[in-house]
Formats: structure tokens, sequence, C-alpha cells
């Protein structure tokens, strides 16, 4: 799958591999922004939509793999052999699943609020809630699907921040696959035998977390 992406070219002369910026659950690419910024000084950046969401095809298929193939489809497209990911959350997951299908292509890992176990706590069952009530309502505007969202939740930065990607009455992330039970909770199986890597694993801090960290898995 070609996923949308941004791309921008380093502020000054390096020899650094490119940065690949990965969003999670519920976002887009303009969500590490703030991350992008600062990283361009000295390195190219990418940022991507993963599938699913933002400006990215729409697809059933929500799997770890599937992911982790569409990142690799970004590196061949642009003729880069190796990069370092930085993934949140979900976009943390599929990172770690790259680094099991093409270990040779990742120059760095960093998963940011996500460690490589399966989630079984639903801690999702009222986003939903709000984001199909918006819309069952046929919300317009932000400010309608706001107001129907708080109906169902109480963190109005959970709010504002899954109102982003609230476009001309549509959502930008594909509802129906999101709701899939898999993606919030599996881990998928990034290991094997063998294959010991780095990777640095951080908990977010604003602004580089819209959302509680308890939110995001």
């Amino acid at each position: 799958m070609k996923l949308n992406s941004r791309a921008q070219s380093a502020q000054n002369p390096h020899n650094n591999p490119p940065i690949v910026l990965v969003h999670g659950l519920f976002g887009s690419l303009d969500n590490l922004g703030i991350l992008a910024r600062d990283l361009v000084l000295d390195r190219d950046i990418i940022q991507v939509d993963m599938r699913n969401h933002g400006l990215s095809p729409r697809s059933p298929d929500m799997t770890y793999p599937a992911m982790a193939q569409d990142l690799l489809d970004i590196l061949n497209e642009s003729q880069i052999e190796k990069a370092t990911f930085i993934g949140h959350s979900m976009g943390g997951k599929a990172v770690m699943a790259l680094s099991a299908l093409a270990p040779e292509r990742i120059a760095g890992l960093v998963a940011i609020d996500i460690a490589p176990v399966d989630y079984h706590v639903r801690r999702h069952d009222e986003i939903f809630a709000a984001i199909n009530a918006v819309t069952d309502a046929g919300a317009a505007t932000r400010q309608q699907a706001a107001t129907v969202m708080r109906q169902h939740l109480n963190e109005e930065g959970v709010i504002q921040f899954l109102l982003k990607s609230f476009v001309d009455g549509q959502w930008r992330f594909n509802v129906p696959v999101r709701g899939s039970s898999t993606i919030i909770s599996s881990a998928g199986k990034p290991f094997r035998p063998g294959r010991i890597r780095r990777c640095l694993f951080r908990a977010a801090t604003p602004p580089t977390s819209p959302m509680p960290t308890a939110r995001l898995y």
C-alpha cells in the first residue's frame, strides 16, 4: 500500500540516516510535527499517515505485518537503504514489526509509550463509543462533534486530539477497522531467536503525547 507521506530535507549538510516518524492509533502524520521540526536540522525526515488513518488508503487488513510492509515500501519507494524509525503507540508496534521483517533496513528504533507485549485492558471502549456517536448524530462541524463526544468522554485533551482527524463532517480514520480489538491488544510476534537489537523505549511527555498515555495502547 502506498501511504500518504511528507518528506523534508535536512537544513544542514549531514551523513546521517533519515528519520521516519510513525504516529499512533487515531492519529495522523501531523501528530509528531514538533519532533520533525527539531530533528530536521540535521536529518531528512519522513512523516507518514498509516493505513486507515489520515489521507492514506483504507484497507480491511490492519495487522502489524501489513503495517510493517507499508513502512518497508516507503523505504523502497524513496530509495532509502536504512532509516531510523520513531514510532508512537501503535506506530511503535509497527516499527518493531518492521525490525523483524527487515532488520537490515533499521538504523535505529525508538518506541514511545508502547512495549512489545499484549494489552488486554479495554481502554478504548468509551473512545469508540464517542466516535460512533458522532457518526450516528451526523455531526457536520467540530463544534457539533465535540458536543456529542463530551457525553462519552471526560478528558478534553482526548476530545481535541480526536477532533484533529474530523474534517468536513467525516473521520479521517477508518472507524469500522479501528474497532478491531486486535490492533489495540496484540503485539504481534516481532521477535525471532538470534535476532537481538537495541531499541529505545520512552514514555512520552508533552508535547509528544497529545493524549494521556493510558489512552494510547
